[in-house]
């Protein structure tokens, strides 16, 4: 079916490809949505690179065009790191959105993808949409104005368009999301000045970031806008940042970072990239998850894996995988991709008076992966002084190696990377302590967690579609709900032991929450994990009475990859506040949302 649609925008991978960001998808479309209310405000989307983002924003785009009862006109703006005029970069940016705005209007994918368009073109287009046909009036001002003018206008000219979407959203009722990624590239890449002098000044070398006009400045009032606000993205972490929550656009928006896959997820994506790029290779699901984990669900480390050119490549047990990822950290794609991006920061990266001091630095930040730096430790460990560790993880922030929240530097989630930079640092470090950066307690503890795991995962892709009841055990259909959060929760009454709730589900919108007790063995649940559930439903409800708040609805869920005692079946059969779920009815569901494989029973180690 996919295949065979029209999409306003070619996405780069298959279609199937795109696996997860269930979540992050539904609440940009909700964004989009909800601009039409005019209650949405500007956000941005900061990620590293390959981390998905541009895939996200492109299926953001092909499926909220298609939703023409939103009347939001999506304008989809992919920065290029290309050198232009300031007037040449206006002319292709307001084709970009007459073009794209008429397109949705009328819904027409293929005007929307069709980049060589002209302007006059695009005049001789005669939609019957009434919002389409003010856009052309407008159009039709814009061409006047430009040709009229020449590059000493063009500034001006600019700032004058940066208001065009939200006026055609205001006069005409179909409002304008404003998406554009990679924002950070417009401080850098467009020079006002004439093309003449633009194409002296780069025979010369002369082009200089500096020298280069901040476009982003130039949309401090657009930011604020709600017929038409802006959602934007960069993978420049540390310089999307600075520019959306400072300067001239501080205060201005709301932001969010893209993490890597969940490991069920990481796993479903490897299966499938297997099926399209190498049919032949085997790959069990624990070793799927065993991959997943090791990589951290990273999506493109997962893509190396899949279409690496290891000469013994195979995938079929873990000492199997161990050997695949080193060689891509060591001689393939994903040394290259981060051999690259360590040689365009150098300057951050090898700045030292004391470069051997650096590297030890670097060299000892590998071990705080996903947690927070711990500065103090490092400088004791070295024997150096905070101030130095302190100045050198600037310089990593700088380079998008750390990132920044609350006062403390992060390490990102990212255990390639920090095996990178063991590989590369530590070969130049004598007589220096090795750090493990083994994943096989995440493993083990993933193993236990599991179906905690997969139901977290999977609830939180729920959003109002009616299921098969019988996966839960009843009769008919049910109306899954939509989840504000999913996480694990401990209770406590006040005379009552702490109760564990494997998973805990707030509903979004009503006072109605779902609890879960998981059982991983091949053992049948029993009655003592009914009770122990519905006791801590008890001091849930108990809990909120207590605290003069709204007593909320509680949604019980038993699953048990062993199946139920006759006790429990008998006892829970005709109980609509219970559902139950088995190996068989939790890989259905697991498969609806996403799972492309059985969720497996873990051999004992």
């Amino acid at each position: 079916m996919h295949d065979e649609k029209i999409l306003p925008v070619e996405e780069m991978l298959a279609y199937k490809e795109f696996t997860d960001r269930v979540e992050i998808l539904r609440e940009l479309e909700a964004w989009v949505k909800n601009i039409q209310r005019m209650a949405s405000s500007s956000t941005a989307v900061i990620a590293p690179r390959r981390m998905g983002k541009t895939v996200l924003l492109d299926r953001l785009v092909n499926t909220v065009f298609f939703k023409p009862e939103y009347r939001v006109a999506p304008f989809y703006l992919n920065m290029k790191p290309e050198k232009t005029t300031l007037r040449k970069f206006l002319l292709e940016y307001a084709t970009t959105f007459f073009r794209q705005y008429i397109a949705y209007c009328c819904q027409d994918p293929v005007l929307f993808q069709n980049s060589a368009v002209t302007l006059e073109e695009i005049l001789e287009y005669h939609p019957k949409h009434d919002a389409a046909g003010l856009a052309r009036k407008m159009l039709r001002k814009f061409i006047w104005r430009y040709e009229e003018s020449s590059h000493e206008d063009a500034k001006n000219h600019w700032d004058a368009f940066i208001r065009v979407p939200e006026m055609l959203a205001s006069f005409s009722g179909t409002r304008v999301a404003v998406i554009i990624d990679e924002f950070q590239d417009m401080k850098f890449y467009v020079y006002d000045t004439s093309y003449e002098h633009f194409l002296e000044m780069s025979s010369k070398g002369l082009l200089t970031d500096q020298g280069a006009t901040d476009l982003t400045a130039s949309y401090r009032r657009q930011a604020q806008s709600r017929k038409a606000p802006m959602l934007v993205s960069g993978s420049a972490v540390t310089l999307i940042f600075r520019t959306v929550m400072g300067g001239p656009l501080g205060g201005r928006f709301d932001f969010t970072y893209l993490r890597p896959l969940s490991v069920p997820d990481g796993a479903a994506l490897l299966h499938q990239l297997l099926d399209i790029y190498a049919p032949d290779t085997k790959l069990s699901t624990v070793n799927a998850l065993y991959a997943s984990a090791q990589t951290g669900g990273h999506p493109y480390y997962l893509y190396c894996l899949a279409m690496s050119k290891y000469e013994n490549k195979n995938l079929d047990d873990t000492d199997a995988i161990d050997k695949l990822i080193r060689y891509e950290i060591e001689q393939g794609k994903i040394f290259g991709f981060w051999q690259t991006h360590f040689q365009d920061n150098r300057k951050h990266i090898n700045a030292d008076s004391d470069e051997a001091l650096g590297k030890k630095i670097i060299y000892y930040f590998t071990k705080y992966n996903n947690k927070p730096v711990e500065i103090r430790e490092i400088a004791e460990k070295l024997n150096v002084t905070v101030k130095a560790v302190e100045e050198k993880i600037e310089k990593l922030y700088l380079a998008d190696l750390v990132w920044r929240t609350r006062a403390r530097y992060y390490a990102f989630n990212d255990i390639c990377l920090m095996r990178f930079i063991k590989f590369v640092y530590k070969q130049d470090l004598d007589g220096i302590e090795d750090i493990d950066l083994s994943q096989q307690n995440l493993f083990n503890t993933l193993k236990g967690r599991f179906l905690e795991i997969v139901v977290q995962v999977t609830m939180m892709k729920f959003c109002h579609e009616m299921t098969d009841a019988s996966f839960f055990g009843k009769s008919g259909e049910i109306s899954m709900p939509l989840f504000q959060f999913v996480d694990t929760k401990y209770v406590k009454g006040a005379k009552t032991r702490a109760y564990q709730i494997d998973v805990y589900g707030k509903e979004r919108g009503r006072e109605r929450v779902w609890i879960c007790e998981c059982k991983y063995t091949q053992a049948k649940m029993g009655m003592k994990q009914v009770k122990k559930l519905e006791r801590a439903a008890e001091i849930l409800k108990q809990d909120a009475k207590d605290a003069e708040l709204t007593v909320p609805e509680v949604q019980m869920w038993l699953v048990s990859a062993g199946g139920f005692a006759g006790k429990v079946l008998e006892y829970v059969k005709d109980r609509e506040d219970i559902y139950f779920s088995d190996h068989q009815g939790i890989n259905a569901i697991f498969r609806m949302y996403g799972g492309n494989y059985s969720i497996p029973l873990f051999k004992k180690s």
